[in-house]
C-alpha cells in the first residue's frame, strides 16, 4: 500500500531581528572577547587592545544611532519598557504566566541597555587608561589628562569590565533558562533572525531596517570615534 500522507509543513517563521542588529550583536561579542584575550593572554597585546577599544566604542555608537533608525525590534522606542511593564513581566515570570516577545522581553531589554552602557563606559575609560609606568599600554587620550585622571580611568576600566563579565554571565544564564525551561531557542534566532510565527506580546513580525541606513550609521559612528579622538588630542 502506498503511503499518501503528505509530509508535515515546516513551522512558519517570522523576522525577529534584522541583519544589521544581528551583525552588531555578534561583532560586539567578538570584540569583547578579543579585548579580554589581548589583555590577559600571552603577556598582552597593547596595540591590538587599544585598537579593539576603538572598535567597541564604534560599535556602541553605531547601536545608539541604529536604535533610532533601525528595524522595529532594534529601535529604543520599540523595546525599552516602562518600569511598570518590567515589574509586571517579572511577577508574571515568577508565576509562569509571562508573555512571549518577538524581540526582547522587558527584563531582557534592560539587560541589553546595561550591556551597552557598560561596554561604552569600558571603552571610554580605556581612552584615558594607562599602566603605572606607561610602558605597556596607553590609551590614545591618556597624555591629554592629569596622572590622577589616568589612575582613576585605570581603576574604573578594570572594575567596569568585572561588572560587564557578571552581566554577560547573567545574560547567558537567562538565554539558557529560556532554552531549557521555556523551550525558546533564542541563540538560533539571534543567528538567523527568525522565530516561529506566534501571537507575540509586542508584534507578530519585525520590520527590518534599511541596509543603506545601517551603513550610514556605521560610517557616522566611525567618524565620531576616530575623528573625535583625534580632535581631543589622541
Amino acid at each position: 500500500m502506498t503511503d499518501t500522507t503528505a509530509p508535515s509543513a515546516a513551522p512558519a517563521k517570522v523576522l525577529a531581528w534584522d541583519l544589521p542588529t544581528r551583525l552588531f550583536k555578534w561583532a560586539l561579542v567578538v570584540a569583547i572577547a578579543v579585548g579580554w584575550a589581548s589583555d590577559k593572554l600571552g603577556g598582552g597585546n597593547p596595540d591590538l587592545h587599544v585598537l579593539n577599544g576603538r572598535i567597541v566604542l564604534t560599535l556602541v555608537v553605531f547601536r545608539v544611532l541604529w536604535g533610532f533608525v533601525g528595524g522595529s525590534t532594534a529601535r529604543f522606542s520599540g523595546f525599552v519598557p516602562s518600569p511598570g511593564n518590567s515589574v509586571s513581566y517579572g511577577l508574571a515570570l515568577l508565576r509562569g504566566r509571562e508573555g512571549h516577545y518577538l524581540g526582547h522581553n522587558p527584563l531582557g531589554a534592560w539587560m541589553v541597555l546595561v550591556l551597552l552602557a557598560l561596554s561604552g563606559a569600558m571603552a571610554l575609560t580605556g581612552l584615558f587608561n594607562a599602566d603605572v609606568d606607561r610602558m605597556i599600554v596607553e590609551g590614545p587620550l591618556a597624555k591629554t589628562v592629569a596622572d590622577a585622571t589616568v589612575t582613576l580611568a585605570h581603576k574604573l576600566h578594570h572594575r567596569i569590565f568585572d561588572v560587564l563579565l557578571i552581566c554577560i554571565g547573567l545574560h547567558v544564564a537567562a538565554v539558557a533558562f529560556h532554552a531549557v525551561v521555556k523551550k525558546e531557542r533564542l541563540v538560533p534566532a539571534m543567528v538567523t533572525g527568525r522565530k516561529p510565527a506566534a501571537a507575540y506580546a509586542d508584534a507578530r513580525a519585525a520590520t527590518p531596517g534599511a541596509i543603506g541606513l545601517a551603513l550610514a550609521c556605521l560610517a557616522a559612528a566611525a567618524a565620531i570615534v576616530w575623528l573625535g579622538i583625534r580632535a581631543a588630542g589622541g
